[in-house]
């Protein structure tokens, strides 16, 4: 068995060597006309219909300008959103304090932030 090993390499060794070689133009095998590419015809347009013109029962009137009522009118501004309340533990308001997300809320006191629950009209700090 050994000794067919070094014998199938060396049969392959020519082969493999020359797969390395560069072989000649690629394009040498081809042709040299080119195709021409199939004209472009533009798509038929459907035919379109005529629009009727039906008549009006009364004479067209002619354009008159829009009437002014004088400058447009400033609409007051929304009234700011009262600040939702915050209670402590025992339901008193908590002054300072506000919410920061869902379920939270940041005391400006202390710096700290704290879970909360909904509670009525706003929220309400669980200790």
């Amino acid at each position: 068995m050994k000794p067919t090993l070094p014998l199938l390499l060396m049969a392959l060794l020519p082969t493999l060597a020359l797969a390395q070689v560069p072989a000649a133009d690629p394009t040498a095998t081809r042709s040299a006309t080119t195709v021409a590419p199939a004209p472009v015809v533009p798509p038929p347009q459907p035919a379109r219909p005529q629009p009727q013109v039906l008549p009006s029962p009364q004479p067209a009137q002619p354009a008159q300008p829009i009437r002014s009522t004088g400058p447009a009118r400033i609409a007051p501004a929304p009234a700011p959103k009262p600040v939702d309340k915050v209670y402590d533990r025992n339901g008193r308001i908590v002054p300072g304090v506000r919410p920061a997300g869902p379920n939270r809320v940041f005391d400006s006191r202390t710096g700290r932030y704290y879970d909360s629950v909904p509670a009525g009209d706003g929220q309400q700090i669980k200790r």
